[in-house]
Parts: C-alpha cells; sequence; structure tokens
C-alpha cells in the first residue's frame, strides 16, 4: 500500500509513524542548520586573522548578515508556508544555506563573506515556520510540547557537533598545513571546515521530500482569513503577541550571545583555542541542553494537561528568575572550570525557558496564519538574537570598555538584562495567553 493511502487513526490525526519520521527528519534539518549557523564563531580567529576582520565587522558578518537577511525573507516565507507545500519549502531552505555554507569556504574579502552569510539566513528562514506548522499538524495539543522539544533539540546537538567536529576539523586540518578538496583546490583549515559542513545539507535536502504533507487543522477557520487578516489578528492578540514574541526573545539574549562571543571569550580570557574548547562545549551544549529542553517541555504539557493555559509563560519565567544571575557570573568567572559549569546552568535554564516557546503560537494563531505566526516571532528573536547582541556587545567591548578582554564584561550586562526582561515580560503576558487560547479554541470549533 502507498503510504499515502495509510489509515488515517480514529481521532483524526496522521498516523504516529509518518509524524515521527517527519519529526526525525525537521529534527535532522534543524541540527545542520545550527551547525552551518554557528560554525563561523568557532572560526572566529582563523578568519578573522586571514581576512583581517576586527570585532565590528564580525559582528556584522556574524549576527547583522545572518539575521537581516533571515528576518526579512522569513516573513514570505512564512506566507509561503500557510499555502504551499511545506516539505518543498523546507527542502529548497536546507538546499540554499548549505551550498552559501559551502561558499564560505571560497571568501576571498569581507564583502564576500557578509554575501555568502546572507544566503544562510535566507536558506534557514525556511525551516522553522515550516517545521512548526508542520508539527501543530501532526501531533495532538498533549504530545505536542515534546514534539516541540525533539525538535528543537536540533539547536543542543548541532551546537555541540559543531563545537567537537569543527574543533577537531579545524585541528586536523591545521596539522596537516591545509586540504586538498576535488573542484576546490587547495583550502586552508577554516575553509576545508566550511566545505565539510555544508555538504551533508545537500543529501538531507533530497530526504526531506519523503516527508508527508499533513492536511492542515482547523480549516473551518480558512473562509475567515482573508487580505490583511493577519495585521488584524496581531492587532486584535497584539498584547499576549509582544509578551510571546518579546519575553522569549529577551529570555534567548545570553545563550545567542554565547553562540557568537562564547568561543571568542574562552580564547580570550581562558587562553583556549578551537580545538581546546571542542570536547567541553560539545558536552555542555548536549547534556544541559537536553535535559532543558525536556523539563521545559514535560512541566508545561503537564500544566496543559491539567487545564492551566498559560503554562508555557509560567515555565518560562520560572526558570528565567534562576537565570538573571547566572548569565551575569558566567562571562566574568575567571575560573575556568567554575566557568563550564555556569555555562552548563545557563544553557540548561534557557533551554528549559525557552525551547517549548512554539507551544504558545499553536494555541494562539489559526491554522493558515501559524507559519506567518511563528515567522513574526523568529523575526523579533533573530534581529534581538543576532543583530542588536552582536552589535551592541561589540560597541560596549570596542568603544564603552575599550578593550577585546572586557567581552565578559559585555555579554554580561547583555545577558543578565535580558533575562530580567524576559521574566517580567512573560509574568506579565500570563492572563493574555489564557484568553488568547479559550477565544482560539472557541473559534475553532465554530
Amino acid at each position: 500500500m502507498d503510504m499515502s493511502d495509510e489509515c488515517i487513526p480514529d481521532d483524526g490525526w496522521p498516523p504516529r509513524r509518518q509524524a515521527n519520521w517527519a519529526l526525525l527528519l525537521l529534527f535532522l534539518a534543524y541540527i545542520v542548520a545550527f551547525i552551518d549557523r554557528i560554525i563561523l564563531a568557532i572560526l572566529i580567529r582563523p578568519v578573522s586573522t586571514d581576512l583581517q576582520l576586527n570585532d565590528m565587522q564580525f559582528a556584522l558578518v556574524g549576527g547583522v548578515a545572518f539575521s537581516l537577511f533571515y528576518v526579512t525573507a522569513g516573513l514570505p516565507i512564512g506566507w509561503l508556508v500557510d499555502r504551499y507545500p511545506r516539505r518543498t519549502i523546507v527542502a529548497v531552505g536546507v538546499a540554499i544555506w548549505s551550498l552559501a555554507t559551502i561558499g564560505t569556504a571560497l571568501a576571498a574579502t569581507f564583502g564576500w563573506l557578509f554575501l555568502s552569510r546572507v544566503g544562510v539566513g535566507i536558506g534557514e528562514a525556511a525551516l522553522a515556520p515550516a517545521a512548526y506548522s508542520l508539527i501543530a499538524d501532526y501531533f495532538p495539543p498533549e504530545r505536542r510540547g515534546r514534539a516541540v522539544a525533539i525538535y528543537t533539540l536540533g539547536v543542543s546537538l548541532g551546537a555541540s557537533i559543531a563545537y567537537f567536529v569543527g574543533g577537531q576539523l579545524i585541528g586536523f586540518a591545521s596539522q596537516a598545513g591545509g586540504i586538498a578538496l576535488p573542484l576546490f583546490g587547495d583550502l586552508a583549515a577554516w575553509r576545508f571546515v566550511f566545505v565539510a559542513v555544508g555538504l551533508p545539507g545537500l543529501l538531507l535536502a533530497l530526504l526531506t521530500l519523503t516527508m508527508r504533507e499533513p492536511p492542515r487543522r482547523g480549516d473551518k477557520l480558512e473562509e475567515r482569513i482573508e487580505k490583511g487578516a493577519f495585521v488584524h489578528f496581531i492587532r486584535r492578540n497584539r498584547g499576549v503577541s509582544a509578551t510571546y514574541f518579546l519575553g522569549y526573545s529577551f529570555i534567548n539574549l545570553s545563550f545567542a550571545g554565547f553562540m557568537l562571543w562564547g568561543p571568542a571569550l574562552f580564547e580570550r580570557v581562558h587562553g583556549m583555542g578551537p580545538a581546546d574548547i571542542g570536547v567541553p562545549l560539545a558536552l555542555i551544549f548536549l547534556i544541559p541542553t537536553i535535559l532543558g529542553q525536556w523539563f521545559g517541555a514535560a512541566v508545561t504539557d503537564r500544566m496543559v494537561a491539567r487545564g492551566h493555559a498559560d503554562a508555557p509563560f509560567l515555565t518560562g519565567a520560572a526558570c528565567a528568575v534562576l537565570l538573571v544571575p547566572t548569565a551575569i557570573a558566567m562571562p566574568l568567572l575567571a575560573d575556568t572550570k567554575l566557568a563550564f559549569a555556569a555555562l552548563a546552568l545557563l544553557v540548561f535554564l534557557v533551554c528549559a525557558s525557552v525551547g517549548h516557546h512554539a507551544v504558545v503560537a499553536a494555541a494562539v494563531a489559526p491554522n493558515r496564519m501559524r507559519g506567518l505566526y511563528v515567522a513574526s516571532f523568529f523575526f523579533v528573536q533573530n534581529i534581538l538574537g543576532q543583530a542588536i547582541v552582536a552589535l551592541v556587545t561589540a560597541f560596549l567591548t570596542d568603544t564603552v570598555f575599550g578593550s577585546p578582554d572586557s567581552l565578559g564584561k559585555s555579554m554580561a550586562i547583555v545577558g543578565g538584562a535580558g533575562a530580567v526582561g524576559g521574566c517580567a515580560l512573560l509574568l506579565l503576558g500570563r492572563g493574555m495567553l489564557r484568553r488568547a487560547s479559550a477565544e482560539n479554541r472557541q473559534l475553532s470549533s465554530t
């Protein structure tokens, strides 16, 4: 029997085999995406040395180039996600960012490097809106939080693999004095790493086409969604949307800041290079992140099952309270072991706070607006967590403190302020989330 004819269970949801296969492919895509996203930060020293970049230029390449076009492309892609086959959108996006990552290896100037990261941002913009929309149509509400947590574990594993494999590859290629590859010729060590991490994505792009497109749920609302309806929806739900978009994004600032500046922090403060930090950071971004994702998702799912519609905000705010002192202390610690321990706690708390955020989108937004709604969330998160955090951190380090060795102070200010602001916003939005969830359930059933 063809899989497209496979019987749908009595509860109306797609068969678990189809759902789990799609979740696996989306999970792998997120791993590859995060590897390609953060590999530049791991290679900050050789790239900056070879292309003669200062901290502000690196912030423009590592933060602004990716995030500006990630968010710019994300909104129209979110619109496409709500109307066209989502698996095709995912496949095209994976192929684009993988080719752009490979193209980074050929960068000879700041401009070329900037454009390559633009390509990575445009390609990755296709993944999140399509993935969260697919997960919402594959998994019922009582299983959705854990499905989202599995998908977002791609951040953890992607970071872990990037740190470990990136460190090993740069060490191997550096000892060899460079690598010669067919079509590429002789490559410096850091250029070889970009080719090595970019190639697997091309195969994955083909595999994503094996996903089955699930029926869109909640289509009773489709006739109500006309031109301008999304703007009207945002205006009507502006309170909960603002707390959703900004609350989680602020909490994520310490994590996002470390993704860009963490390798530089350990190099400048602790004297560790890419090959030295690979194993400890791989472990930190594997174990605490997995535990954090599952803890936050399990607590949220359990509270939702008991009728607490504000559970996502409450879980996030509770973890953010503990994150405040952790985000301030971690980059300021001079002892390397203590710094690694604080980083492990930081990533656990951030993942427990933010990892289940898409549950909010599924509860608040109608199906035919969910892709654009998630894209809007990532628009805000990436402007704050990629562009602004990169530029503000570089500005504080270069201009306010006037020394590259003050990077830790800049990261402490940004991360601590973000945790405080995010916690306050989520607590403020609890009542609004309860009302918006109830309204969406009522509309979907009529």
